[in-house]
């Protein structure tokens, strides 16, 4: 794996010890880019990844990236820990393709709060929003 626990990368063995005049070797070079397209993917699966909602509360994992609302009923989302995140936001986004009258209620997890709040409502047909952990709950950006 490329990237350490605390999401720092590390380059594969060969990639940083290059000298001028140097014999390009196939298989230092074959690892530098097979460890460089493992790094790619991890972050594009992290941007791009989706889980389903049902109309049950649906509890997001402290992995999940993304998170895709496309549902013609309420929907109630129950937030894991900020602390849990490590730092890592949880983006919210309509795919209704409509504009829809129904809500998505978000409740944050213990002691956490949203922007102060205990629980937030939001109309899922104003696109999308991030959630970012903070001490103490989680902030919005638009």
């Amino acid at each position: 794996m490329p990237f350490a626990s605390s999401g720092v990368y590390t380059p594969a063995s060969g990639a940083e010890s290059a000298a001028p005049g140097g014999l390009i070797q196939s298989a230092v070079w074959n690892s530098i880019f097979t460890d460089i397209s493992s790094a790619l993917t991890l972050l594009g699966q992290q941007l791009y990844g989706t889980t389903a909602v049902t109309t049950t509360p649906y509890v997001p994992v402290s992995t999940d990236a993304f998170l895709l609302v496309n549902k013609t009923s309420a929907v109630t989302v129950n937030l894991p820990t900020a602390a849990s995140r490590n730092g890592y936001p949880l983006i919210i986004k309509d795919n209704s393709g409509a504009a829809q009258t129904n809500n998505i209620t978000i409740n944050p997890n213990g002691s956490d709060t949203i922007e102060g709040l205990t629980s937030l409502t939001v109309n899922v047909a104003w696109g999308g929003f991030a959630l970012y952990p903070v001490t103490g709950g989680w902030v919005i950006q638009p």
